[in-house]
């Protein structure tokens, strides 16, 4: 079906900047110079963070998954979440075979209770994982107080919140033992499709994952490690424990420097765009309109009202359903992780977490994207009034 307005633009954020930068690798591509593209992003990024560590991944489950590794995430362990996110934040504590915990959502911003938190430790609690959903900022200070009563260590999923701010600093520089970002191609910026970054002021955590995303392989020149077998054989490579292939490639990341160039501009148009959706939808009755906290700056992700049936006059489903028809692209974000059937299959229930399972029925993600215009917006406006008044 062609969409008069879609909700994704796979692809569209590429340029002539990021073309010619691969021009210029492809030119002057040389074997001996190692992930030099790579080590530039990584130093540009944690620059534009403000963090001391950035290391570069190939997914952002993939920094998920190692930053739990770093943090000794292991059998039995329980790591709290929240269900309302992308399945791979809780499929990464599976892979290191702990328990994830759901704790219930804040009505207004979407994103995980503190208080709900507070309940759901326990002596097996290892860590917390708060999600910045939409790009909107966790209420860390809370957070990252009751972490600390209870020496847990917080691993940030920042994959919807690049250029996000908590209280004027970054998101991914604020307190917490680690934060990933994602580049995929629905993010704010995106290296080909996939790529990540784990961001840390910890030095034990940014040597695990630099040595661990590459097999587990040591380099002398690079991490400083010296044994008898390396100083006789100058050839030789320590393997120090079963790693992963989680590197990312040079060509993404030459992307990756051209993107980060445009971060700021992506997302100040995506800002514009979410005041314009916002003038328009004001009014209508039986929309919930999302919110930015006066903590908080959002990454504006995504654009996410909420449906209220009995106002509204019709459900979020139908809604859904009809503006798909009429060249809407929209989407849902997210299904609690709980209503998965693997998740079932493991002992999770509906009932767990109320609000989020409440909130799923009524929210709805409208398109953004900064090669949207406001024409766009205004389509999209429209055929939702249409929706309400022709059902």
């Amino acid at each position: 079906m062609e969409f008069k307005v879609p909700f994704y633009t796979y692809g569209n954020i590429y340029d002539e900047l990021d073309i010619e930068q691969i021009k210029s690798l492809i030119s002057s591509y040389d074997n001996k110079i190692k992930y030099k593209l790579r080590d530039e992003f990584e130093k540009k990024f944690s620059e534009y963070i403000g963090c001391k560590y950035a290391i570069s991944v190939s997914s952002g489950t993939a920094g998920l998954h190692l930053a739990l590794k770093a943090m000794n995430i292991k059998k039995g362990d329980e790591v709290i979440t929240t269900p309302i996110t992308w399945v791979a934040t809780a499929n990464s504590i599976l892979l290191c075979e702990g328990k994830p915990v759901f704790a219930d959502i804040d009505k207004d911003t979407l994103n995980i209770s503190a208080e709900s938190i507070k309940e759901k430790i326990n002596s097996n609690t290892k860590a917390i994982i708060p999600v910045h959903h939409l790009g909107h900022p966790c209420e860390m200070d809370e957070i990252n107080k009751i972490a600390k009563e209870n020496n847990i260590k917080i691993l940030g999923d920042c994959a919807l919140s690049i250029g996000s701010e908590y209280k004027g600093k970054k998101i991914g520089n604020e307190e917490g033992d680690a934060h990933v970002f994602s580049f995929h191609t629905q993010k704010n910026i995106s290296t080909l499709g996939e790529g990540g970054m784990i961001t840390t002021n910890n030095k034990k955590i940014a040597e695990y994952a630099d040595i661990y995303r590459n097999h587990g392989i040591v380099y002398p020149d690079r991490h400083n490690y010296k044994n008898e077998r390396i100083k006789t054989n100058p050839w030789f490579r320590e393997c120090i424990g079963p790693g992963y292939n989680y590197r990312l490639g040079e060509f993404q990341c030459a992307v990756g420097v051209s993107q980060l160039k445009k971060l700021e501009e992506f997302n100040k148009k995506r800002r514009g765009l979410v005041e314009y959706y916002s003038e328009l939808l004001k009014d209508i009755k039986g929309i919930e309109l999302p919110i930015e906290k006066d903590y908080a700056k959002s990454s504006w992700a995504y654009y996410i009202i909420k449906i209220k049936e009995n106002e509204f006059g019709i459900n979020r489903n139908k809604l859904f359903i009809e503006l798909n028809k009429r060249g809407i692209g929209c989407h849902v974000h997210y299904t609690p992780i709980h209503y998965f059937e693997y998740y079932r299959n493991l002992g999770y229930k509906k009932g767990i977490c109320k609000n989020a399972e409440e909130l799923y029925e009524e929210i709805l993600s409208l398109p953004l994207s900064p090669i949207m215009n406001k024409k766009d917006v205004k389509t999209v406006v429209n055929e939702i009034k249409n929706c309400k008044t022709n059902p």
